[in-house]
């Protein structure tokens, strides 16, 4: 049941670290919009990374509540 945990663990902490990388690129994008504010590229950009955003939040909820049964149970 252990490895079964820590599986999840594993899923939490990649999520997590995902979100933080999605968070800087961004950051970065905002500051070429800030320059050229109706840039399709960069518009485009910034929608790619914001539905990752949202995949990778569901997958980092679905991997925390796994990991929350999972502790509760063993």
């Amino acid at each position: 049941m252990e490895k079964y945990c820590q599986k999840y663990e594993q899923e939490v902490k990649k999520a997590q670290e995902t979100v933080i990388e999605l968070e800087n690129e961004i950051l970065q994008i905002r500051k070429k919009l800030e320059k050229s504010p109706n840039s399709a590229i960069y518009l485009q950009e910034l929608k790619k990374i914001d539905l990752d955003m949202t995949i990778t939040a569901n997958e980092l909820e679905h991997s925390q509540s796994a990991l929350e049964k999972c502790l509760s149970t063993s």
